[in-house]
């Protein structure tokens, strides 16, 4: 591509009137022309104006977009309070630690059961050792050859009882003998079939069942520990504190307050008569006179389909994204802000896209492009001078603003590169036709 090709890209100009196509790019330098002589490229909009009801200014009120108690779940003495009246805190840090001492003490204790239950356990798992086997064996063995040395007693005491040789009470300790040693070999052979086969397949779940319990059990005490350190559950601000390190703390106790205020909501009360003209998801104008010079978009959240009996009005709540500088908020809490609501009558009124506003602090102004005032470059592109036009803002449509200033109906306003112009100053300006 050569060094004179041009690069065109897509600008959505806004959702208002229209899809406008411009350039973003500079303008190749001509041979032989001075870095001075280079003029700044910009891209530019023609203005709009169509019918839209005019803005109707009502009062509203700075509220958190979240407001909360923080407190415990569990009695404790309170050991820090990390967190202090008017502190920023982020989601997740500690606001205050109850002491832990008891509680640790039972955790070690309880990890100590369960290491136990689980060596049982293991113990069962392993089954029979060879050595209690065989131990078991000899044992079976020994009881066998009683048992054959008493049956072989009682067989030839029976033959002398017949010869009279012996009396009928020495076959009676013989007969006894006998059957105590068939009963010992008896007991010893289901020993040792007990050994060989390892312990049954309930105790083994009785003892895996004794080791979920206290795993659960640790489980639960260092949940406990961890309910010992409160934490903020989202970015914001502590608004009061309630108690002080070393209180003693009963369930349910408030600790801190914290609200959010990275968004905020403005509420609103607007007359029955214009309440019917607004629709959530609208783009609202807010203005603040602590800051003159900003330009606040808010989001029409919600309507509140229930009247203030004594004034008839409708609480309306507008969500606004809040900007916080130096980890000071610029809207806080209870301020008072001025919303341009578009439920006026119906009037011709002129837009352009809110990418056209410059804010310099204290006022708005757009830069217009006088296209008259330099000579054409050919092409898209033309050479031209800006102007700094003060303007007042009205009601927001999507991207763009009504305004209300020296800006003629057929204007081309600079959309971007705005925020390096200077009144009087030479561009190399692309405009699309709308």
């Amino acid at each position: 591509m050569s060094t004179s090709s041009r690069v065109i890209r897509a600008m959505r100009c806004g959702t208002l009137f229209g899809i406008l196509f411009v350039a973003d790019v500079a303008p190749a330098q001509p041979p032989g022309k001075s870095d001075q002589e280079i003029l700044q490229p910009v891209m530019a909009c023609r203005v709009r104006t169509g019918e839209s009801n005019s803005a109707y200014q009502l009062f509203g009120t700075v509220t958190p977009s979240r407001t909360t108690t923080i407190g415990y779940s569990l009695p404790g003495r309170l050991k820090t309070l990390h967190a202090k009246r008017g502190d920023r805190l982020a989601a997740g840090d500690a606001v205050a630690d109850l002491q832990t001492d008891v509680i640790q003490i039972e955790i070690a204790a309880a990890k100590a059961e369960l290491r136990l239950v689980e060596h049982q356990l293991a113990e069962l798992q392993a089954g029979s050792r060879a050595e209690d086997i065989a131990e078991a064996e000899a044992r079976m063995e020994a009881a066998g050859a009683i048992a054959r040395r008493s049956a072989s007693q009682l067989s030839r005491m029976s033959k002398l009882v017949q010869s009279k040789a012996a009396s009928v009470e020495e076959l009676d300790v013989a007969t006894a003998e006998a059957d105590s040693s068939r009963q010992l070999l008896q007991a010893a052979t289901i020993a040792h079939a007990r050994l060989v086969s390892g312990p049954r397949v309930e105790q083994v779940a009785q003892a895996q069942a004794r080791v979920d319990l206290q795993r659960e059990q640790v489980r639960l005490l260092e949940d406990r520990l961890k309910k010992h350190t409160l934490i903020a559950p989202f970015d914001g601000y502590v608004t009061a504190e309630y108690t002080e390190a070393g209180a003693w703390i009963t369930a349910g106790d408030p600790v801190v307050d914290l609200i959010e205020l990275d968004t905020v909501r403005v509420e609103v009360a607007v007359p029955a008569a214009q309440v019917v003209f607004l629709r959530p998801g609208q783009t609202i104008h807010v203005e603040f006179d602590a800051r003159p010079g900003e330009l606040l978009l808010g989001q029409l959240e919600r309507i509140v389909p229930a009247a203030d009996t004594r004034s008839r009005t409708f609480p309306v709540l507008v969500r606004i994204k809040n900007r916080i500088d130096d980890g000071i908020p610029m809207l806080m809490s209870g301020m008072v802000v001025r919303m341009d609501l578009p439920i006026g009558p119906e009037a011709e009124q002129t837009f352009v896209p809110t990418d056209a506003i410059v804010l310099d602090g204290v006022r708005q102004s757009v830069f217009v492009v006088d296209v008259g005032r330099a000579s054409s470059a050919g092409g898209q592109s033309q050479a031209a001078v800006v102007r700094k036009v003060p303007v007042k803002l009205g009601v927001a449509q999507g991207d763009w603003i009504a305004i209300t200033g020296e800006v003629d109906a057929d204007a081309i306003v600079v959309t971007r590169g705005n925020e390096r112009l200077a009144a009087g100053q030479s561009v190399e300006v692309t405009v699309g036709d709308g």
